[in-house]
């Protein structure tokens, strides 16, 4: 039976050993970490459920996370308002998602990998890729040699095979400060899981920074500031936790809904520069999923859903490529072409916003329907494909983010 080994159990690795076990495939997954453990990217999108149905997860996944049923934003600068619900999509089905706390998500998710069948070896650092001349022939692991007939690099930012070949994202050089708390007032019924995105002045002209509001069904919110580098460089000197308060005290939908928040972390935790392209994501028997092919800023909550949609499709051009050696090159192609340009596409969105147009479009009051039913299917991750509908909203975000 053909081997693969995967390096990493977040979602774009579990989902690909998941996938791949049902394609009977002998499976190896390498996780240098033990499991629960905290990650950021805790909103799904509705096109993410067709990937957990698929691999026979998603009824443990409903019965476990809040609903998500939409987007709400709040422009605190112009005092706006606009709320896109997912049933408003070009494809409305699913009409919902689901808020993660992701030490819980992932550990499903990999549990459930293992119950398909997947060797996974947790607290397991794979040191590096093997290559026999330009093809992938295993890992290493504590030096010895993993042998396998293709190698999947889900190590998120460790980039196994792509550290050499990154490139920063023009113009998304943000750093979030996060935690998590509770008592933070939510909208009542179906509305309670909705995202919060509030935006707020950065000192910049037309560039927001903003805040992300994410409820859990525990009555945990995760909260977090994205703020711009010349906000940062401000506040040089300045801690995490005054940093997060200042950005509260400047935007008065953060300032009300943490009047009474209580945070549950000993102190709020940063990450800057986190956006970046890898430009080689496939070569002779291996491929990048997740952060480990590149990475965009959490805006539209599409870290988790690129690496689950893309470890999808990968697990099945593996096993394509296997069964059909001689079709490789085509196959791993194809891939890569369909991932590349869906994480493209929610590049130019989050270069618009940050460079205004496309604020103005999501709270523009006279969006004609179209219009509106394409956007919201953007915001719920409908964008592996070529559909009418994405290739204008593709050209409309290319004109926005043009000099």
């Amino acid at each position: 039976m053909p081997r693969v080994v995967v390096i990493g159990g977040g979602p774009g690795g579990s989902v690909t050993a998941a996938r791949l076990r049902q394609r009977g495939l002998d499976v190896v997954v390498f996780e240098k970490t033990t499991f629960p453990r905290f990650h950021l990217g805790e909103s799904l999108l509705p096109k993410s459920l067709p990937v957990l149905e698929t691999i026979g997860v998603l009824a443990k996944a409903e019965a476990r996370f809040l609903l998500k049923y939409g987007a709400r934003f709040h422009d605190d600068v112009r005092a706006r308002k606009d709320r896109f619900s997912f049933d408003g999509a070009w494809k409305p089905e699913p009409d919902h998602a689901f808020q993660v706390p992701r030490d819980d998500f992932d550990a499903l998710l990999l549990d459930h990998a293992k119950e398909l069948g997947a060797d996974v070896r947790m607290e397991t650092k794979v040191d590096r890729v093997v290559f026999e001349g330009a093809r992938a022939i295993g890992v290493s692991v504590a030096g010895a040699l993993e042998r396998a007939d293709f190698v999947v690099d889900a190590s998120g930012r460790d980039l196994l095979t792509g550290r050499a070949a990154t490139d920063k994202i023009e113009g998304l050089d943000q750093t979030a400060i996060y935690a998590h708390f509770t008592d933070v007032p939510r909208a009542e019924g179906a509305l309670a899981g909705d995202i919060d995105i509030v935006l707020f002045e950065s000192g910049e002209p037309e560039r927001p920074n903003w805040f992300w509001f994410i409820p859990f069904a525990d009555g945990r919110t995760s909260v977090g500031a994205v703020v711009s580098r010349a906000w940062m460089r401000a506040r040089a000197g300045t801690s995490t936790d005054d940093l997060f308060a200042a950005a509260a005290r400047e935007s008065s939908s953060a300032t009300e809904l943490l009047a009474r928040a209580k945070r549950l972390w000993p102190r709020c935790e940063a990450t800057a520069d986190f956006s970046y392209r890898v430009r080689t994501t496939a070569g002779p028997g291996w491929l990048a999923v997740g952060d480990a092919g590149g990475f965009i800023d959490p805006l539209f909550s599409t870290g988790a859903h690129l690496a689950m949609t893309g470890g999808l499709l990968a697990a099945d051009t593996i096993a394509d490529t296997l069964a059909a050696p001689a079709d490789e090159g085509a196959l791993v192609e194809a891939w890569r072409a369909k991932v590349r340009a869906a994480a493209e596409t929610f590049i130019l969105a989050v270069q618009a916003f940050y460079r205004g147009p496309l604020v103005e479009t999501l709270f523009a009051e006279d969006k004609h329907a179209a219009l509106r039913r394409s956007i919201t299917s953007l915001l719920a991750g409908d964008v592996y494909g070529d559909s009418v509908w994405l290739r204008d909203i593709r050209v409309r975000l290319r004109e926005m983010v043009s000099p």
